[in-house]
């Protein structure tokens, strides 16, 4: 007949530092539903080590096992794990209770483990709670009760798992006689249907219950005593209990999240520092990473500040005002420069006896509070001179000083010559020193601030500058690929062209006057070609009375085709086809740049443009930055991880209790996940909420605002996912360490 437990030669032995001992040898033992056994025997006898291998706590070494008829040699870790949730129901000396559960908690918890819903739960543990006489008691915490009245919840956990086999280690140890005796009279009770097995000091409290009596000496069996002869039963193997649901995860991992606030604000707090690391490191690399990226230079643009957004149409035509104010009223657009062409080509201020090399920038960009000496401009020939300490003219500014207000000067052509771009007498009202190299081009170039008017005439002169200019000398073409060969003048009537001795040279023949002349240009926008005939030549000995220039710049000009001015603005000044926009938060350029494309405008973020300055070696650079920061995110995981693992010592008894009443490592990992996790998003929230209130400026911390200023969502994104692959990581360790001994040794605190 099969039995209930059957042991055949079954031995224990126990390793250590001394060497192997003896649990117990070679035992043949067979126990039945209906019996209540008590084991008794001096300290060391074996006894408690009989009990842990009936119930699965631990392996035995050598014999043979069998639970309802089946084997149990071949046993793993998993196979434990099943047995002990679907044969066993275990009560402790010390009850391993939770005790920061209230004691239907405690009994609902090893219910929800065996597969139970929260909601099929009530009924079955309130009849648990009156059979053990603790109705009352049902929303205490275990924390508050007696430990008469933790025994019996310990009986009543034991006992929801509907398990056949109920073991108990010195039930009453702890106990006072009266709280002994009720203890022994409900395991009497409840082991008419089940077998009770039960290890004991003090024979003489159970003696009055007890159904056989087992004596134990020196890792054997000294007396086998039936009292009471147990009906014969028919044993079967138990249907195997469910897994724990996943809805009873989460509900055990929220609620451990909650139930005990000093464990709580520990892992909080913890959380709440890496993210904060995390988030620090990741943003000052970040931070780095742009820093390098602005560095860059780019061959064709003079400013390359990071703010700086060049618009255009898709279709390359002209922009209207209408488009340009289009541009102005999207966020994050602080300023707009019309004549985009001044930013970038350098062009020269010619003072009385010095030459400033110089872009232009409108003056409505100026405040009051920038200007070192002078005022803002007023009329349309006023300008201001920014320089700061990384361009060529700032020492000799400086040493001027207030000296260089009110010079005049015109502006010429950017080699220096003669030629002048803009002949209107340009007088200095105002200066900037900067000390600093902010806002300022790697060119070396200072700034002129002027007018849009000004700027304006300005624009069509760079305009010819750049265009591919082709001039047709009656058959005889000369062309200019860049550079100004057509200049306007206001003595050229219309449909004429003036021209040197030296370009009349072209023609070949003694006749140049009425012959034809023409000029086509092209560029990146538009194309034209103006049809003239030449009106005159001019000599060194005539230019003045000609075109009003000096016989000492007549060498300067000798290359230049002098036409009338409304016929040079009519074939350059065609409109404005690009202008650059200025951010006001140069971090913000994916949603500036979107918010200009989904306006129909085409944008380029002049940044992308700029050229390695480390000659390709940005790449390692970046590299080894990126190196050091997972070095470092390395070593703040294994400190979170030590100090999350010492905060999480204090539940080894709880993890440890789970695996005893059967929860598999599956389960355990689930239930601890969810309660790292909890917290993590909650210190991750608190971190999102100050990042907000910071970006919103609800807190004051400009240098701290600019570095989170270079994170996108997708990094908090990366940072979220950083934080839950260590939660998880850590969870997985912890649960690890668990699982590596036998659940006896895991119950004892050996993780």
């Amino acid at each position: 007949m099969n039995h209930t437990i059957e042991l055949r030669k079954v031995s224990k032995y126990y390793a250590g530092e001394s060497g192997v001992s003896m649990g117990f040898a070679r035992l043949d033992l067979a126990l039945d539903m209906g019996e209540f056994v008590a084991i008794t025997g001096e300290s060391g006898s074996g006894k408690s080590t009989l009990l842990n291998v009936i119930s699965g706590l631990d392996t035995y070494d050598e014999g043979e096992m069998f639970v309802c008829g089946e084997d149990t040699t071949a046993f793993q870790t998993e196979e434990y794990e099943r047995y002990r949730k679907t044969y066993i129901g275990n009560i402790f000396q010390d009850f391993n209770l939770v005790n920061s559960y209230t004691v239907y908690q405690n009994i609902e918890l090893v219910m929800l483990m065996c597969g139970k819903k929260a909601s099929e739960c009530g009924e079955r543990i309130n009849e648990l709670i009156e059979l053990v006489g603790l109705t009352e008691y049902s929303k205490t915490k275990a924390s508050k009760l007696s430990g008469g009245q933790k025994q019996r919840v310990a009986i009543a956990r034991a006992l929801a798992k509907d398990a056949p086999v109920i073991v108990a280690d010195e039930p009453t140890g702890n106990l006072d006689s009266e709280s002994a005796r009720v203890v022994m009279e409900t395991l009497s009770r409840v082991s008419k249907d089940r077998l009770v097995v039960i290890v004991t000091h003090n024979y003489e409290q159970a003696e009055p219950f007890v159904t056989r009596k087992l004596t134990m000496h020196d890792g054997r069996i000294i007396e086998d005593k039936r009292i009471v002869q147990p009906e014969e039963t028919e044993v079967t193997v138990q249907p195997e209990a469910e897994d724990m649901r996943k809805g009873s995860e989460i509900r055990l991992g929220l609620r451990n999240t909650f139930n005990l606030p000093a464990k709580l604000i520990l892992l909080f707090i913890v959380y709440l520092f890496v993210s904060t690391a995390v988030l620090s490191q990741y943003a000052s690399a970040k931070n780095s990473q742009h820093s390098q990226d602005v560095l860059g230079y780019n061959q064709y643009f003079t400013d390359t500040s990071a703010e700086r957004i060049l618009v255009t149409k898709p279709d390359r035509t002209a922009m209207t005002e209408e488009d340009i104010a289009k541009v102005a009223s999207i966020d994050n657009i602080g300023s707009i420069v019309r004549n985009d062409l001044a930013i970038d080509q350098q062009i020269s201020l010619q003072l009385s006896d010095y030459y400033i090399d110089a872009t232009v920038y409108p003056s409505s960009q100026l405040k009051k509070s920038q200007l070192t000496y002078g005022r803002l401009p007023e009329a349309d020939n006023e300008i201001v001179i920014y320089s700061s300490s990384t361009a060529w003219d700032y020492d000799y500014l400086k040493g001027l000083e207030d000296k260089i207000i009110n010079q005049t000067g015109c502006i010429g052509y950017q080699d220096d010559s003669n030629i002048l771009m803009l002949k209107d007498k340009l007088v200095v009202v105002g200066i900037i020193l900067d000390d600093s190299s902010d806002g300022l081009s790697i060119s070396g170039a200072s700034r002129l601030y002027m007018t849009e008017t000004e700027s304006d005439k300005l624009k069509t002169r760079q305009m010819a500058y750049l265009c591919k200019t082709t001039v047709d000398y009656n058959g005889s073409k000369i062309i200019h690929e860049g550079g100004l060969c057509v200049l306007p003048s206001a003595s050229v009537p219309k449909g004429k062209a003036y021209i040197s001795e030296d370009l009349a040279m072209n023609y070949q023949g003694d006749k140049v006057v009425d012959k034809p002349l023409a000029i086509t240009v092209t560029n990146s926008y538009f194309a034209d070609k103006l049809d003239l005939k030449v009106g005159k030549v001019f000599e060194k000995k005539n230019v003045a009375s000609v075109l009003g220039i000096s016989k000492e710049s007549y060498d300067s000009y000798t290359g230049i085709v002098f036409v009338n001015d409304a016929e040079y603005n009519n074939m350059f000044n065609k409109g404005i086809f690009q202008i650059s926009a200025y951010m006001e938060d140069e971090t913000a350029f994916r949603q500036t740049t979107k918010a200009l494309e989904e306006a129909g405008f085409k944008a380029f973020l002049l940044k992308d443009s700029l050229t390695d300055f480390t000659g390709g070696f940005s790449f390692v650079i970046t590299l080894l930055q990126y190196a050091s920061l997972i070095i470092e995110f390395i070593v703040l995981f294994f400190i979170a991880y030590a100090v999350i693992r010492l905060i999480m010592k204090s539940r080894n008894s709880y993890y440890s209790t789970l695996r005893i009443l059967g929860a598999n490592k599956k389960n355990t990992d689930s239930v601890l996940r969810i309660e790292l996790l909890l917290v993590m998003f909650l210190a991750y929230a608190v971190d999102m909420s100050f990042v907000i209130m910071l970006r919103k400026g609800i807190i004051s911390l400009a240098s701290l605002r600019s570095k989170l200023n270079f994170l996108s969502a997708l990094d908090y994104v990366i940072l979220l996912v950083v934080l839950m692959a260590m939660s998880l990581l850590i969870a997985r360790r912890y649960s690890r360490k668990i699982f590596t001994k036998s659940a006896m040794n895991s119950y004892r605190g050996e993780v």
